[in-house]
């Protein structure tokens, strides 16, 4: 083991095999000499399970690990000086080490060179007064949203935006001459604006030939009205499950995508789950030039080579790929108006979708809708007993009830199956909670296809082919549609 790393913690040790990992792979390419870098720093004893352990990780689960020991409200500011001490020569030690094992193959790809700005911004330049620099990761789901750029945040509609405006080309172009998208929502907005309802309705034959024609023009509007507040919150947030929050100005630099081992059980083995990897950069006094400037010219000093693309284009091209296809999927086919609805059941943020709208449901009572849907598409498909039926159960049948609820609970969280308090009596008034969100986020004209009956049993009349679990039809899953 590498004498350097002897006095991180276990937790630290396993950060650091995930990030040291993460490098490796980032160029798709495993070099003899980064593989024995990993093995002399770690040793050779434990080296898989400590491996395995790391992919247990998110990249940003992992850096902040890296900065412990964290401080205790009720520390004494002696305590707390050691403690920023301690932080400061882990973290220091962290980045020397990563820096190494990047460059041990004497080549730093592009990607490589992402990972190393994001360790070097924020584990040598945060402070202790003011954290400047944030790493955060966000499963993915179906949509590709693009491989590097850098997306400007902001719910304040600060003045920053004004002097992005007034040198937007600028920006582009320098953020473009290290392979980084520069995403500004106003711009792309007008990019449509400017084309004009007929041209985008030629335009959108080619992007999504499949879109209706009556549809077309709702979209362009949609998308005229888009703010990068919107785009954000309702978009990234609400329909991806992200979780960007950008009260002042904020620079969210897409790193790159990496995978995580989840903790859902099944016959075939644990799945990997893919993250989106970002660099959040506050901005303060309205730097906005200088911070990217810094940032093109740190990138610049860690990649081996780099190749020029994706310039700002003319007035006279759209771009239509990475994350620019995402904003007009996310936008142009967010199913609002459907004339037909679909519950989706998402479990990498715990929630179900009923076309497109979230309910607000916490995660039991999202279980116990989850289950009264399971035992209406499956089974004896008679629903979930009222009180009074359930009290004429058998205790074999009462406690398969049960079950099938800690197994869906298990599944939504993504988790095995734990002990959870009882179903049953205190059903009826979860059920009104479930009936009343239905009532709140359902259009009229499907109220009556999807609320719930209510009798001795309680059932939906919702059939399974308008069922999904993260987008796949319920009936495709094994786990899901064995349940009941």
């Amino acid at each position: 083991m590498d004498s350097r790393i002897i006095e991180y913690g276990k937790e630290q040790r396993i950060a650091l095999a995930r990030i040291v990992s993460d490098l490796i792979m980032a160029d798709k390419i495993i070099d003899d000499k980064e593989v024995r870098t990993f093995t002399n720093l770690f040793g050779k004893q434990h080296n898989r399970d400590l491996f395995r352990d790391a992919q247990g990780l998110t990249f940003a689960q992992a850096m902040k690990l890296l900065t412990l020991p964290e401080d205790n409200i009720n520390d004494s500011k002696h305590i707390r000086k050691i403690n920023a001490a301690t932080r400061l020569r882990h973290s220091e030690t962290a980045a020397e080490i990563l820096t190494e094992t990047a460059n041990s193959d004497g080549f730093c790809a592009p990607s490589e060179a992402a990972l190393l700005l994001c360790i070097d911004y924020y584990l040598r330049k945060n402070n202790t007064n003011y954290t400047k620099y944030d790493v955060q990761s966000f499963r993915l789901r179906d949509l590709f949203i693009g491989k590097r750029f850098v997306l400007y945040a902001d719910f304040s509609n600060s003045s920053v935006r004004c002097i992005i405006e007034e040198h937007y080309d600028f920006i582009a172009n320098l953020l473009a001459s290290i392979g980084f998208q520069f995403i500004y929502i106003p711009q792309i907005v007008k990019l449509y604006k400017d084309k004009g309802v007929e041209l985008f309705k030629n335009l959108s034959m080619y992007m999504f030939p499949d879109i209706q024609d009556e549809k077309v023009e709702e979209v362009y509007n949609n998308i005229s009205q888009m703010t990068t507040k919107k785009f954000i919150q309702e978009y990234l947030n609400d329909k991806l499950g992200f979780n960007i929050s950008c009260p002042k100005p904020a620079l969210m630099v897409m790193l790159g995508r990496s995978s995580r081992l989840g903790k859902d059980l099944n016959k075939e083995g644990l799945p990997y789950e893919t993250y989106a990897n970002f660099l959040k950069i506050s901005i303060e006094d309205g730097n906005v030039l200088n911070v990217i400037s810094d940032f093109v010219a740190n990138y610049n000093k860690h990649v081996a080579f780099n190749i020029n693309i994706d310039f700002n284009p003319s007035k006279d091209k759209l771009m239509y790929h990475g994350i620019h296809k995402a904003f007009f999927r996310l936008v142009a086919l967010a199913k609002k108006n459907r004339n037909y609805y679909n519950i989706d059941i998402n479990t990498s943020i715990n929630a179900i979708f009923v076309n497109d709208n979230k309910m607000k449901l916490t995660p039991g009572i999202s279980s116990i809708y989850i289950l009264i849907l399971c035992r209406s598409l499956f089974g004896d498909k008679l629903g979930l007993p009222s009180n009074r039926i359930y009290s004429t159960l058998t205790e074999t049948e009462k406690d398969d009830i049960q079950v099938q609820y800690e197994t869906i609970c298990g599944y939504l969280k993504n988790q095995e199956r734990k002990p959870l308090a009882k179903l049953y009596p205190n059903i009826t008034n979860r059920i009104s909670v479930i009936k009343n969100e239905l009532n709140e986020i359902v259009s009229e004209k499907f109220i009556d296809e999807i609320q719930l009956g209510v009798g001795d049993y309680t059932r939906t009349f919702v059939t399974a082919d308008h069922v999904t679990i993260n987008g796949i039809p319920i009936e495709e899953h094994n786990r899901w549609n064995k349940i009941i």
